[in-house]
């Protein structure tokens, strides 16, 4: 049997997500984009939960294209309170089309803050076990002040940490998962 973090093994979806996308360095805009959405929607829900509206969010948010979102008409982002492939929580999606306003706007600096505190170099926390509340923050601080600088909402030190996680900058695999490499 393969060994993977504990929270995989939970579904066949996290399975999935754990061994093909979880960690691994993501440096186009895009797929940047896509875990941030995802990240955000995730906040108070399980991630389970946010892998089965993927698909919707997908194509609500024009393929996770933050310039297109950037441009949605008054029209098109009232649509999306009421689309039932999304998950409807009005402040949550105020939130991704306000950040792909303002990441559309200076895209450097949004790759920049996300890579930059790492000279684009993945960071490898050798974890036995999750990660505390105090190691997370100690790490997360400087990257939800840059972000909060930047204008981006609902970038608290938990979706931020779990995006950094997500998009591969920090490698929490635990040591004994197969899938730490």
């Amino acid at each position: 049997m393969t060994t993977r973090c504990e929270w995989a093994n939970k579904s066949p979806e996290l399975m999935y997500y754990h061994d093909c996308r979880w960690g691994k360095p993501v440096y186009d805009f895009n797929g940047l984009f896509h875990a941030l959405v995802l990240e955000i929607f995730q906040a108070g829900l399980s991630f389970q939960t946010v892998l089965k509206f993927e698909l919707g969010l997908k194509s609500a948010f024009a393929n996770f294209n933050p310039q297109d979102v950037a441009n949605y008409s008054e029209e098109k982002w009232n649509d999306l309170y009421n689309d039932k492939n999304i998950i409807r929580n009005h402040a949550k999606i105020d939130a991704v089309l306000h950040n792909a306003m303002v990441i559309s706007a200076d895209v450097d600096r949004f790759i920049e803050i996300v890579w930059g505190n790492t000279n684009d170099m993945p960071i490898d926390h050798r974890l036995s076990h999750d990660l505390g509340q105090d190691e997370m923050r100690f790490f997360v601080d400087k990257y939800v002040q840059q972000f909060k600088q930047m204008g981006l909402k609902r970038m608290g030190p938990v979706t931020t940490y779990s995006f950094l996680q997500a998009v591969g900058v920090v490698n929490d695999h635990i040591l004994d998962c197969a899938f730490r490499k």
